[in-house]
């Protein structure tokens, strides 16, 4: 097994990350069950555990009310004396090349499970070499690139002989736990323990057969003054850094929120074609209706216009048949009756004949014109009806504003347009997340820099 780098940073502390309140983009969501918790406390009930009978005893003993303590957390985070609540190390075994948490198949990897071994080692021995430092949370993270843990401690520091006798000191706590006083910015309280603490893992280590590789650490010669000043402007730029990751947090909630509204916009619009649709098929199925009864009307007028044709042709006929008539009376000679009585006309035989074919051929016209005369009366009332049903679906048709300026704005929201617009607003959520994803990448750039800058 090729030799491993043991790494002790101080962490940022921030808590919603170590407990994945709040998801980064390096986090595996798949691999997030894998995670180990330790312990997770709420900050403000290890405030409690830690300091809290030796601020009922500070108040007890003031005789002024306006010189009581509060709240103990409070004051610490608003402290002149830049103190923080609390403190954080992370540890990690070896780096992503050579201690990866899962290989190409997404499973455990051998290396992974020996340093698991080690940190949970660790974990569950760190409030027993360090009784000063209360540890309230603590969580393995195995959905990254390679293990390490999250240490997040209280430093409890006693025996105060004014004001609480109990209280947050990261110096007097390990001075406590028997360090030294600083001499020098190399040789100070929280560099032996670092030392003590790396040497403990390194012996660990060891007993799982991981051999670690030890490289060389270079810091400025500052004074104490000047070591101070770094560490204001160190703690300044993760200030910084928190704010971004919370601009950062931002983003990811706004772009979460143009996801949800473009699928909204998607359901609505496809909400929308269905009406859309809906309404051009009772348009199409309106034309048709008006169309068919257009046509009937056009043939029943073509049906009248015949018979109208024929009315005409029996007027004329009638006129020449009493053309006839008249010279038939005319060849009738009346015949005077001797014995009185009805009167007699004398013809003769061949206009007798014509007289009778004339008589036959009016009975035959007479009844044919009636006939057509009633064929007329029942075409007529159709095409009244007709015309009522085609008044009444123009009405209809007006009535819901289904004209031709509905069926141009009908076009307009043809199923080629919607989707034309579905695509302009998947285009704009990835003209965002593009945006998003520059913005990401600058907080990077920006993130590497002051890391190299430190």
């Amino acid at each position: 097994m090729a030799a491993k780098t043991i790494s002790f940073p101080k962490g940022r502390g921030h808590l919603t990350h170590n407990n994945r309140d709040f998801i980064c983009n390096n986090v595996v969501l798949e691999r997030t069950a894998w995670n180990r918790i330790y312990i997770q406390e709420p900050l403000r009930d290890a405030y409690e555990k830690c300091f809290g009978q030796a601020l009922r005893d500070y108040n007890a003993a003031q005789k002024r009310k306006d010189r009581q303590k509060d709240d103990y957390l409070k004051e610490i985070e608003n402290s002149g004396n830049k103190e923080k609540t609390f403190y954080e190390n992370i540890v990690q075994i070896g780096k992503k090349t050579d201690t990866p948490v899962v290989d190409e198949n997404g499973v455990l990897t051998e290396d992974a499970k020996t340093a698991i071994a080690v940190l949970e080692q660790y974990a569950r021995t760190f409030q027993e070499r360090n009784p000063n430092l209360y540890l309230f949370n603590c969580v393995m993270h195995l959905d990254e690139a390679t293990p390490h843990l999250h240490i997040d401690y209280i430093p409890v520091a006693h025996g105060y002989k004014n004001g609480m006798k109990t209280r947050n000191s990261l110096t007097k706590a390990f001075q406590q736990m028997g360090f030294a006083k600083a001499v020098s910015r190399k040789q100070n309280e929280t560099v032996a323990w670092q030392e003590r603490e790396r040497e403990y893992l390194t012996e660990l280590c060891r007993e799982q057969g991981i051999e670690i590789e030890v490289l060389g650490v270079q810091r400025d010669n500052l004074s104490l003054p000047e070591y101070k000043t770094a560490m204001r402007e160190m703690e300044k730029l993760e200030q910084q850094a928190a704010i971004l990751d919370k601009r950062n947090e931002v983003l990811e909630q706004q772009n979460d929120d143009l996801v949800q509204k473009t699928s909204e916009l998607c359901g609505q619009v496809q909400e929308m074609e269905a009406k859309n649709n809906e309404l051009v098929l009772q348009v199409q199925k309106l034309t048709e209706q008006i169309e068919e009864t257009e046509v009937k009307e056009k043939a029943a007028k073509e049906v009248l216009l015949k018979h109208d044709l024929r009315a005409e042709t029996f007027k004329m006929i009638s006129k020449e048949v009493a053309a006839e008539t008249k010279s038939m009376k005319s060849v009738a000679v009346p015949v005077t009756n001797l014995f009185g009585g009805e009167e007699y006309v004398k013809v003769k035989k061949s206009d007798w004949n014509k007289i009778l074919d004339a008589f036959s051929k009016a009975v035959s016209r007479n009844h044919l014109l009636e006939k057509y005369e009633k064929k007329i009366g029942v075409l007529e009332k159709k095409m009244d009806t007709l015309a009522d049903q085609t008044e009444k679906l123009k009405r209809f048709v007006a009535s819901r504003g289904l004209g031709e300026a509905f069926v141009e704005f009908v076009k307009l929201l043809a199923p080629k347009t919607m989707k034309q617009r579905l695509e302009d607003a998947k285009s704009d959520a990835s003209e965002y997340n593009q945006q998003r994803e520059n913005n990401q990448q600058t907080v990077t750039r920006e993130n590497n820099q002051w890391k190299q800058e430190l």
